[in-house]
């Protein structure tokens, strides 16, 4: 079963490549070979805050709760289905035994609450969905982002598959704001828990073989059913914060 793990570098200026900066440290470390292009939206809704029910009892009774995120996320690569999930509150980030102290590894991975991750058919079905959050449900739920990946290319290197796109905030059309660039870490051919527990050091070490530094970093979950780990990873780095 493949692992991944993401890393997303935000835009230092607006002279900043990140992207470019990617491929060009990519194509100089490992000599990739291209498979194709791809390409991801993804909508972020966050509960509005009369809705969120607070704390029934435990040390956080009476205190506001976290906010929850409703994500819409489609992935080319994982077509045809659109992904829709719903993150619970959960503790603050922390860092799986293994991994360097600077990683941002999803709450989830340690909170034991794992986001609930639904699927619908991609193409009209989904923006039947999209259109009902946005026309009914309103009051529950507010529309606070609109991402896409652009000029998104694939390749493979080794047992790694790695991809890498540019990150624009915004609809359709003109007035997209460049945010930064992300590229998805596949090591593939990885079986069983301990295998798995050994993907976050080597999924680190080729990024860091890139010699690119201040990239935000999360990792996938084991033991959830295909496909889905990668999901909710890719609905953390997505994520608005705070």
């Amino acid at each position: 079963m493949p692992v991944t793990g993401l890393f997303f570098l935000p835009n230092q200026g607006a002279d900043s490549s990140p992207t470019q900066d990617i491929l060009a440290r990519l194509t100089t470390h490992y000599n990739p070979s291209p498979t194709g292009p791809w390409t991801l939206s993804h909508r972020l809704f966050r509960e509005t805050p009369s809705n969120a029910p607070p704390p029934a009892n435990g040390p956080d009774r009476g205190k506001p709760p976290g906010p929850r995120y409703l994500q819409i996320l489609t992935l080319s690569h994982h077509a045809p289905r659109t992904h829709v999930t719903i993150t619970t509150t959960h503790a603050p980030s922390q860092t799986r035994a293994g991994t360097p102290a600077s990683s941002n590894i999803s709450a989830e991975a340690t909170s034991g609450e794992p986001a609930t991750v639904i699927s619908i058919p991609q193409g009209a079905s989904s923006e039947e969905f999209i259109q009902l959050m946005m026309s009914k449900f309103g009051p529950l739920w507010q529309l606070r982002q609109i991402l896409n990946v652009v000029n998104g290319q694939a390749f493979e290197v080794g047992d790694f598959r790695v991809r890498v796109g540019e990150v624009r905030q915004g609809g359709g059309g003109g007035g997209q704001i460049g945010k930064g660039a992300v590229c998805e870490v596949e090591w593939v051919g990885v079986e069983g828990e301990e295998e798995w527990e050994a993907a976050g050091p080597v999924i680190t070490g080729f990024w860091e073989g890139l010699g690119i530094r201040g990239a935000r970093r999360v990792f996938g979950v084991p033991g959830l059913a295909k496909g889905e780990g990668s999901v909710r990873q890719w609905c953390e780095v997505l994520r608005v914060r705070g």
